[in-house]
């Protein structure tokens, strides 16, 4: 399990999401008529749900452009969706800036090369399990669960966990999903 201390975890008011190898296992499936399909992980929608009831903005950035993310952005109520930025470090500084904070409420989950200046950047750098090398050096931690299978929930969890609100935020967003 992954640990970040409870001051750093307080200050996360951000959390970005790379989206191939992160949101999902990193392959990439095109159909006969050039059709993609991705797989998502329901844990990692879980995960991102109870991100936001608590109040953590999430946003997806991607080097590259889909609609399948488009789609799963919108069932997940993800605002903030930004592809085909290859440069990331500079649309990181622009998210904090147009919102107000400072990198280090920032909590930013990659996978590869592309991701290294942002986990470097940020308050809260986080690696998946399988993530290259070079990332997993660079990163404030790294989880266990690799891209596309839950390293979104363990992020989310111990983020929650560190503030010491878990209980309660999960409590609240099944008594709202009851509702």
């Amino acid at each position: 399990m992954i640990s970040i201390d409870r001051a750093a975890a307080l200050r996360i008011k951000l959390l970005i999401l790379d989206v191939d190898g992160v949101l999902t296992d990193g392959k990439l499936i095109i159909g006969r008529s050039g059709e993609e399909i991705k797989a998502f992980s329901v844990k990692d929608g879980i995960g991102i749900k109870l991100a936001q009831f608590a109040g953590i903005e999430v946003a997806f950035l991607s080097a590259r452009f889909s609609e399948m993310v488009l789609r799963r952005a919108e069932m997940l109520g993800v605002r903030d969706v930004r592809q085909g930025k290859e440069r990331k470090l500079e649309v990181v500084r622009e998210m904090a800036a147009s919102r107000g904070i400072g990198l280090d409420a920032i909590a930013y989950v990659g996978d590869d090369i592309v991701d290294l200046d942002c986990v470097a950047a940020v308050g809260f750098g986080v690696a998946v399990a399988d993530a290259c090398g070079d990332l997993i050096r660079e990163a404030s931690c790294v989880t266990d669960a690799p891209g596309g299978a839950g390293a979104i929930r363990e992020v989310v969890e111990a983020v929650l966990k560190a503030r010491g609100d878990w209980v309660e935020t999960y409590r609240g967003y099944l008594e709202a999903a009851r509702e």
